[in-house]
Formats: structure tokens, sequence, C-alpha cells
């Protein structure tokens, strides 16, 4: 792109894990653009910088960490049709960075910056729990009780390491707490349920060959017989087979209206990796609304 853009970049502070890589990325654009960067250390603080930025000229908007701080930008960004209609772009500086892995994007700053000054952007559709938008996931059970054991702050400085060492905790000392889950008016009861607008998770591991960011359609896997063995089971699938779909003991469904209830305690919840608290009931929605993202 030959003309000067101006980035506006906002960067959360509490997910920054690679700053050789925000550093060497930020310098390669102003060499011949202009960028702005806004720092973060707080939720009312990023808010109150979205709600300045919905009323600032700029050309591009670039969010730094993780896909838990992509979310946060999606949800703010929304909100405001000056924002809703922007270019963004993302800096892969978090735990997972599943939205990286499904951009196609390298950990790479020469690449990053290339992807940021192309022409090239793609949809990403928005899927709706309750009044939150996500892009990537949600799981309710299993995954949702993993993810509120973990403390931001141990996040941040162990990354994969502790979500490996609280999936074995979880797993050694496996507690089910029934769901009952609609798939358009049918009803079904299960332990784990994960509903996806993506491919990939937990990382670089495919559980989906029917789906990704890209596409307006959400994958729901409903776990109804979660044990010890068919835990072990399903990683060996998704290991070697990459999707979840027709295995035993799991319903696959495209369905159109999801409901997640409890049964008897709320439930644990995450969405695109970050905890979601704990719910009584959720509704599920694919969504018209996408973000114009920057990709290869």
């Amino acid at each position: 792109m030959s003309e000067r853009i101006k980035f506006c970049t906002v960067i959360n502070s509490n997910a920054l894990k690679n700053q050789k890589l925000l550093d060497e990325t930020i310098n390669l654009l102003r060499k011949d653009h202009d960028v702005e960067v806004i720092k973060s250390t707080s939720i009312e603080e990023a808010k109150e910088i979205f709600k300045k930025l919905s009323i600032k000229s700029f050309d591009r908007l670039i969010i730094t960490g993780g896909d838990g701080s992509f979310n946060f930008a999606v949800n703010e960004v929304i909100k405001y049709p000056s924002l809703s209609t922007k270019e963004m772009g993302y800096i892969p500086l978090g735990t997972a960075n599943i939205l990286q892995i499904e951009a196609n994007i390298k950990k790479k700053a020469k690449d990053v910056y290339e992807t940021l000054i192309s022409k090239n952007t793609k949809k990403i559709y928005l899927a709706k729990a309750n009044n939150d938008y996500f892009f990537l996931m949600l799981g309710v059970g299993f995954d949702g009780t993993i993810v509120a054991s973990i403390h931001s702050g141990i996040k941040k400085y162990l990354g994969k390491l502790i979500f490996i060492i609280k999936s074995l905790q979880h797993f050694l000392f496996l507690k089910n707490e029934k769901i009952k889950v609609s798939l358009d008016n049918k009803t079904y009861e299960a332990n784990w349920v994960l509903i996806t607008n993506a491919r990939y998770y937990a990382g670089q591991y495919s559980i989906s060959k029917k789906t990704n960011i890209f596409e307006n359609g959400l994958i729901t896997y409903v776990f109804q017989n979660l044990t010890r063995m068919n835990l072990m089971y399903y990683v060996m699938l998704v290991l070697f087979k990459g999707d979840l779909a027709g295995t035993k003991n799991i319903i696959t469904s495209q369905a159109q209206k999801i409901k997640v209830t409890k049964t008897t305690e709320p439930l644990n919840t995450q969405l695109d990796g970050e905890y979601f608290g704990l719910q009584d009931e959720i509704q599920i929605e694919e969504t018209d609304k996408y973000i114009n993202f920057l990709s290869k």
C-alpha cells in the first residue's frame, strides 16, 4: 500500500507476552506510516479508550494482546458505528492466540507488518451469547471450569503451562455438572458443551473441518458422557483426525437456535478463552454482524 496510513494501536498491558514482537512491528510501521500507541491497564480504562477513539480520525485499528483482548475490543468496537466499519488488525501477544492461527499470521514482525499494511481484509462473523459477542467459541462445563480456576496474574507469567496444569488437575478430579442443551427445540442432557465458530482449539489443534472464523456458521458439540476414558479418546481424535464430528457420545449440530441451561448449580463458562462467569442460562445465536479483519 503506497499511501501513508494512520494507525491507532491499543495495547493490553496485562497481556503483553512478547515485547520484542510488538516493538519490532511498531518500528516497521513507523518507517512509512503514522502510529499512535495507547496502553490500557484495566477494563474501565480500555472502555474509555474505545469511547474516545469513536470520535477520533484514523484509518486502521490495531489490537494487541491475546484472543481475550481481541474479544473485548470487538465488543467495544461494535457499540460505535464509526469504529465497527474500521479495518482491524492484530498483533498476537497473548497465550493461545487462536486468532493468529486461524488467520495464518506468523509470529514474526515482518509478517505481521505486511499483513497490517495490506489491502486484504476478510470478514470475521460474530456470534452472540446473551448480550456479548464472540468470534471463536463458547465453552460451558469442563473448559469453563478450567478457565475459572486460573488467576490472571499466574496466567500472565506461566502462559500455556498453567492451562496444562489445570487441565490435568480437572481431568484427575473430574466432576461433571448436568447441563440442559436445546438445539433447534430438541433438548439433550450433557456434561460439557462447546459452541465454536473456529476450526482450532487450545492453540493449533483442529476440532472441526466444517467451519472457521471467516465463515458464518456455528458448530455445537454436546458431550453427553464425559469420563476420563472418553476425554483421552477425544484428545486422540483431535491429534490424529482433527475433527470431533461423528464421535460416539458427542452430538454434533449446526443448530441456529441454541440454549444452554443449568440443572442445579450455575455453570462455569468461557468465552473466547476468557472467563464468562457463572451462568444460569445462555442464549446463543449467529448474527449478521462482522468486523473487517486485515488478513493475508
